[in-house]
């Protein structure tokens, strides 16, 4: 939460408003997707009237904290375990703009985005996100993935080389390394969403040829 606009709440109010957003956040523990872990399946009929009850509590202490921008990444991350991207998205957009100095926040921002084929949003964010922390791999992997959905194969390939030279390891950057390489030389426009690049993938990667 911001400090500056909780200190202009009474004490009362600034107790409700942490009161509601830690009920919130305790009810949505381990039930929505985080960065790192395994995918969560789709919540069952109880997971999501507690995730719509967590929503409600959020939005009202939206409503007594703009500022909020933990509320807001966390609305968009419920949201995701709707899988309903659009809303999470001007969710993320909210919080961004609010904090566009949490990585976090512009790494989901560019997510959701690339779902649906925002590549204004997606690439600015990512941008972001590389300018925030220069020297995570991981971040400017999530930017060649951006730069690729939107045609940008120079760029997706500068990204790229970044991510798997900064760690060497890491499976995704290696994946997207050779997606970007793939359009590259073959000359071939990418489909504009992740999903429909995954689709195209899994029928001409290297590995489904064998």
């Amino acid at each position: 939460m911001e400090r500056s606009q909780c200190s202009e709440m009474n004490d009362e109010l600034l107790a409700e408003h942490n009161r509601l957003f830690l009920q919130a956040a305790a009810m949505i523990q381990g039930e929505i997707p985080l960065h790192g872990q395994p995918d969560l399946p789709a919540p069952d009929l109880l997971q999501t009237r507690k995730l719509k009850s967590a929503i409600t509590l959020f939005e009202r202490v939206v409503e007594m904290n703009p500022t909020n921008w933990s509320a807001m990444w966390l609305v968009g991350k419920i949201y995701q375990r709707f899988q309903n991207t659009p809303v999470a998205l001007s969710w993320f957009v909210r919080s961004f703009r609010v904090n566009p100095s949490q990585p976090d926040v512009a790494r989901e921002v560019s997510i959701c985005a690339m779902e649906i084929g925002r590549h204004d949003v997606a690439i600015a964010a990512a941008e972001r996100a590389t300018q925030i922390e220069p020297n995570n791999p991981g971040l400017h992997s999530n930017l060649a993935l951006a730069y690729l959905l939107a045609g940008r194969i120079p760029e997706a390939q500068t990204a790229s080389r970044i991510a798997t030279e900064g760690d060497p390891s890491d499976t995704i950057s290696q994946t997207i390394q050779s997606m970007v390489q793939h359009f590259a030389e073959s000359g071939l426009l990418p489909p504009t969403t992740t999903p429909d690049l995954l689709i195209f993938w899994s029928h001409n990667s290297p590995r489904s040829q064998r």
